[in-house]
């Protein structure tokens, strides 16, 4: 059995070839043709960490996890300011104080001013720092002082290291990626946090940038509050709320509260913003037809009696089956999965490839992307299917598993690989799996046009579920698959196997009083996908 885990060199030098490309085409569409275009978003989120914290007194909470975030013991703390110094010491002097106690390195204060002679070297005092402080009064000359410093280019450099980067007063706003006052103003930003507009001023302000930036979340911190955003989770230390707002002219706008808890999503949240540009999902959808090749869609919780030898069957038998395994819907650290492998093999597989890669670079490199192209089947292994997206959405990965189903090969997978099959993204939930929708998680990978498909539906109690997502998306058909029971798809046609149902739900289907709003077949039933009709209730 073959595991791959290393990407090649090339992998960088493409992604970069292939962004500038896609940046070119996009200054060539049209208005109407840009709302179709997307680009990858990184799903780790960002490097290191940022605290930003609202107007008033920062909290000793907020210190402490600063400098817990910095590095602790070894932490070397800058602080980058500019405006007023009256204003500005109290926060430096709060830094300095938690040094001294915790009798680690000094506190650095760097005055960003105007003079020709500033005292120190710039670049030299940030080059091994570990922790970045910004501060600044609102009327702060933030412009001549990031064009004179480079203060972009040493945050960047502290977050590249796994360090930390803090703010308070405009040094929060300046971690945006758009300034929130007027919108002619010249006045620069970092784009620390991608994608955002940040208030710690006046929500008026805020509600009026999302109009002028309907592709930004706005950040609402409140005062006494501070915003933790560690990779991609977003969370508050302390007590003290912080609400992100999303807004679009094709969706309602949306508050989403930061608080105890409460955590929030970095990439959910900029994905979404993608769908609400995109008015995903469309309101009119392709026809769930597999043109070529099958699919066998199994609701979990075991697999229906001699369904990996038929999977063999369907790639092409014994003498020619060469079955790739994506174990990736699991958490790190990846397991070993050889006895998924070992199972296609005494099912007759001639070849049984577990695929471990979870990033880019190891999803685009050359073997990876070769072993995919001499793939007869794929089995995508349960877990959580957000992980999938986050793998193999919009990389050169998933074009090659589309080509197993065009040379008639097979596709399939068990809970969250069932589900991942889909066009719609079920329980695509990053924290949790109890909700059926989850903004930003709403795209499979869309091997099965046109459905949402569900799993562990009657032994979980998920009709309901089914029942209110048709309500909001009623052009897609819903399927709710039992466990140990699976569907296989051949053109339109779905039949059921195993011991349990699979239903099936039309939202455009009369339903009379008190009866189910959906039709459920056991082993043997056979389905019609695209005209939404029982062929056979058995064989």
């Amino acid at each position: 059995m073959k595991s791959i885990n290393k990407g090649n060199h090339g992998v960088k030098n493409r992604f970069r070839f292939r962004s500038c490309l896609i940046a070119l085409l996009l200054l060539c569409l049209p208005a109407s043709a840009l709302a179709q275009a997307r680009s990858r978003i990184d799903p780790a989120g960002i490097g290191g960490a940022l605290l930003l914290c609202g107007r008033g007194d920062i909290s000793q909470p907020a210190v402490e996890k600063f400098f817990a975030l910095a590095g602790g013991d070894n932490a070397k703390i800058v602080v980058l300011a500019c405006g007023t110094s009256a204003q500005i010491l109290p926060t430096y002097r709060l830094l300095r104080d938690q040094a001294e106690m915790k009798k680690i390195a000094p506190v650095r204060l760097l005055q960003l001013s105007e003079d020709k002679d500033p005292g120190y070297d710039f670049d030299q005092s940030l080059e091994k720092a570990t922790g970045v402080w910004l501060v600044g009064t609102f009327d702060a000359p933030w412009r001549p002082m990031v064009k004179r410093f480079p203060v972009e280019k040493a945050c960047l450099a502290v977050l590249k290291r796994a360090g930390a980067i803090g703010a308070s007063g405009s040094g929060v706003e300046l971690a945006s990626r758009e300034q929130l006052d007027d919108p002619k103003s010249d006045v620069p930003t970092l784009t620390l946090l991608p994608d955002s507009i940040i208030d710690v001023r006046n929500r008026a302000l805020l509600e009026d940038a999302i109009k002028r930036h309907r592709n930004l979340a706005g950040y609402d911190i409140e005062p006494g509050a501070a915003m933790l955003v560690k990779g991609r989770t977003i969370s508050s230390v302390g007590d003290k709320k912080i609400t992100i707002y999303l807004g679009s002219e094709n969706m309602p706008a949306r508050a989403i509260t930061v608080q105890g808890k409460q955590q929030a999503d970095l990439t959910a949240l900029r994905r979404a913003l993608l769908d609400r540009a995109q008015a995903f999902p469309p309101a009119k959808l392709a026809p769930p037809v597999v043109e070529n090749g099958t699919l066998v869609i199994v609701g979990g919780g075991g697999s229906p009696e001699g369904m990996h030898k038929k999977f063999v069957d369907y790639a092409g038998g014994p003498e020619k089956a060469k079955i790739v395994i994506f174990p990736t819907a699991n958490p790190d650290p990846l397991k070993k999965r050889e006895a998924v492998a070992e199972v296609f093999r005494k099912a007759g597989a001639k070849k049984a490839t577990i695929l471990y890669g979870r990033t880019l670079a190891e999803v685009e490199s050359k073997e990876f992307l070769d072993t995919l192209k001499e793939a007869t089947g794929l089995w995508f292994d349960g877990g959580r299917q957000w992980r999938f997206v986050d793998c193999y959405e919009d990389t050169e990965a998933l074009p090659l598993m589309f080509d197993v189903l065009k040379r008639g090969g097979v596709i399939g997978g068990t809970s969250a690989g069932a589900t991942i099959q889909g066009d719609y993204l079920c329980r695509g939930g990053v924290f949790h799996n109890f909700d059926i929708r989850y903004e930003g998680y709403e795209r499979g990978l869309g091997f099965l046009k046109g459905v949402a498909i569900d799993q562990h539906f009657t032994q979980r109690k998920r009709q309901s579920d089914m029942t209110q997502l048709m309500k909001i998306y009623p052009q897609y058909l819903g399927i709710g698959l039992d466990e140990a029971t699976a569907i296989v798809v051949k053109g339109s046609i779905a039949e059921v196997i195993g011991k349990g149902k699979a239903h099936f739900y039309d939202a455009n289907r009369k339903v009379e009083k008190e009866q189910p709003d959906y039709e459920a077949l056991s082993a043997g039933g056979r389905y019609d996908l695209k005209q939404r009709k029982i062929v056979s209730a058995e064989k």
